[in-house]
């Protein structure tokens, strides 16, 4: 008969103990070690799970340690310090909705903890909600004025913002506080590149890639700085070396993600049901004026880097002119039309109340972004919508179509070199020859919409806007 450990609080206390002394003087291998020797003595404490979280979080293995330090919480809930530790393991996974909720449950237990607000920053910067993220770490600021990473976090935001005063003022107010702070060297090395001091801007950026500060997950986004720093020093084999280098890490991190489906088979997909289709696809009926809606109803599409963000904000300095960027309002509606071939049979099919539907569900998700369209002429701005043209053309076969187009050989090169958040989608971008066969994709999408659907569409070259700008925009 096997005997286990004999117990003895004595021996617990003191094994809790050692943990937390191992996980306070960051010795977080012993620290694993003497946690698994509790579990294994039947000890069930939440210094011991978080100890194995934080080592789980410090390898890199993120859902492991939100399993430790969801056991954590169960022992402890609402316990600020373990809410903060999942929400950023949660961050890394970008499993962002979720990071958030567990913040907010953190700032409701303890309104006054800065490095909360701090980390809510983080989710929602990393989210690409900027104004948000600097809201948060403002909040964080006022809480602790020398928390050095929430500074310098207003920095960089303020650095990407082209407010180079601003931003060397608060990068130099962390370094002050923290030697080496990372965020706030990466402002400084963006605010040189802006003033076009890049040999300066390449400087900072090597030194930091070669610091032990920096997380490793941030640098792809160093190498991105650097490719730019060094393209502005007309180095551009170089330069593009390091966009190389900096998409094989991205496409190394994150590869697992996209082994059963990649954003280019979808496509595929949905090419092949269209090249099938014979004669008219679908009935269309316009559902009418929207209560509270604008007068026209247009779609900016395209591709990335064609020149969409250009013509949004031309657009947008008339007044008569309201534009949405890249919300996402058809994301939702459309998935469950555009994995299958049965999928799109029921789009073509759909009226009535399915409709009715479906349009309300748009204009309640836009309404809650931009609640004052009446009367506007709404722009819906999202580039790469043009792979949800069957949707656009049976909820909105009234809607106006600007499709914006640029030198595919720019658009490819762009996609390649810009640091995007990646997703499905611009996990393509990541090797050159993925971006030029998604970009041909798209284009033959496009192709088949045009002549198989009711749009109402009009090209706009961006070349053409850029030669002749005041005449193209009047």
């Amino acid at each position: 008969m096997a005997i286990g450990p004999v117990q003895s609080p004595t021996i617990d206390a003191q094994l809790i103990d050692s943990i937390g002394s191992a996980v306070s003087s960051g010795d977080l291998r012993r620290a694993f070690h003497l946690a698994n020797m509790a579990l294994q003595r039947g000890v069930m404490h939440r210094v011991v799970f978080n100890a194995k979280g934080l080592a789980f979080q410090a390898s890199g293995e993120h859902e492991r340690a939100v399993e430790e330090f969801r056991r954590a919480l169960a022992l402890t809930p609402r316990d600020p310090t373990l809410l903060n530790a999942i929400a950023l393991s949660l961050i890394t996974l970008e499993r962002y909705p979720e990071a958030l909720q567990m913040l907010d449950t953190a700032i409701a237990v303890e309104p006054d903890r800065a490095y909360s607000h701090y980390r809510r920053g983080m989710a929602f910067a990393v989210s690409g909600d900027t104004a948000a993220a600097q809201a948060a770490y403002h909040r964080a600021v006022e809480l602790d004025p020398n928390h050095a990473a929430a500074i310098a976090s207003l920095a960089s935001i303020a650095a990407r913002k082209n407010d180079v005063v601003t931003a060397r003022s608060l990068a130099n107010r962390a370094l002050a506080l923290v030697r080496d702070e990372p965020t706030a060297l990466t402002a400084l090395a963006i605010a040189d590149s802006v003033e076009g001091n890049f040999a300066e801007a390449e400087h900072r950026l090597r030194g930091l890639l070669t610091s032990r500060a920096l997380n490793p997950s941030a640098r792809a986004g160093i190498l991105a700085l650097l490719g730019d720093a060094l393209d502005g020093q007309q180095r551009y084999a170089e330069a593009f070396a390091v966009y190389k280098a900096e998409n094989q890490e991205l496409r190394q991190r994150h590869a697992h993600r996209f082994t059963e489906q990649r954003g280019s088979d979808a496509l595929r997909h949905i090419i092949t049901y269209f090249e099938s289709v014979r004669g008219a696809w679908g009935s269309y009926d316009d559902g009418g004026a929207v209560p509270g809606g604008p007068k026209e109803h247009v779609f900016l599409l395209g591709f990335m880097r064609s020149g969409t963000t250009l013509l949004e904000q031309v657009l947008g300095s008339n007044p008569e002119v309201l534009a949405l960027e890249e919300k996402g309002t058809l994301n939702e509606i459309a998935r469950p039309y555009m994995t299958s071939n049965e999928g799109l049979d029921e789009l073509s099919r759909l009226d009535g109340a399915a409709l009715d539907r479906d349009r309300k569900r748009y204009w309640d998700f836009v309404l809650k972004h931009e609640p004052n369209l009446k009367g506007k002429v709404f722009v819906d701005k999202q580039p790469l919508n043009t792979i949800k043209l069957p949707v656009i053309a049976k909820l909105f076969p009234r809607a106006k179509i600007l499709f914006a187009l640029r030198d595919p050989r720019d658009v490819v090169f762009s996609c390649f070199r810009r640091h995007f958040r990646v997703n499905v989608t611009m996990f393509e971008f990541l090797e050159l020859q993925d971006a030029a066969q998604f970009y041909a994709s798209v284009m033959r999408l496009a192709e088949l919409c045009r002549a198989k659907l009711p749009l109402n569409l009009l090209e706009h070259r961006y070349e053409a806007m850029v030669e002749d700008f005041d005449g193209r925009v009047k």
